[in-house]
């Protein structure tokens, strides 16, 4: 068994260029991800589970089922779990570290929400979204690559 030398030196000395643009999009996009969807619950008064049942998840969910030819109970499903699903992705990249498969999942979470506005003829918005998806790929492609041992 090989032992490697510890580097006694603080991390904001070891770490080099790419570590720290890791970190940076890594916690932006973390914090993106958390403030997205407690921002579904925010309401007048607070944050509010009835809320965004009440008042978010029928404005989500209208224009799919006016617009488009995606089953209603999918789409109140896919929209229902929405802000619990950003709030784990959230949670889970900034805590992984360079584990890849909360970004993974990030950049399917981005896919699936871009081809619904796909759908809706938003082109804006899924402008936005590809920008987004940009930075998840950027944050894999800076997580390196896992060498087994």
């Amino acid at each position: 068994m090989k032992m490697e030398k510890i580097d006694p030196r603080p991390f904001w000395i070891r770490w080099g260029s790419r570590d720290w643009a890791f970190f940076l999009l890594e916690f932006f996009l973390g914090l993106r991800f958390l403030t997205a969807g407690l921002g579904k619950f925010q309401g007048p008064e607070g944050l509010s589970f009835h809320h965004f049942y009440s008042d978010v998840l029928p404005h989500l969910t209208q224009p799919f089922l006016d617009k488009t030819f995606l089953p209603g109970w999918g789409v109140k499903l896919f929209l229902g779990s929405l802000p619990y699903t950003e709030i784990l992705l959230g949670a889970g990249i900034l805590v992984a570290g360079k584990n890849r498969w909360p970004l993974v999942l990030a950049g399917i979470l981005y896919i699936t929400l871009a081809f619904g506005q796909m759908l809706l003829g938003a082109h804006s918005v899924v402008a936005d979204i590809a920008i987004h998806l940009a930075l998840v790929v950027a944050a894999l492609a800076l997580a390196g690559e896992v060498r087994p041992s």
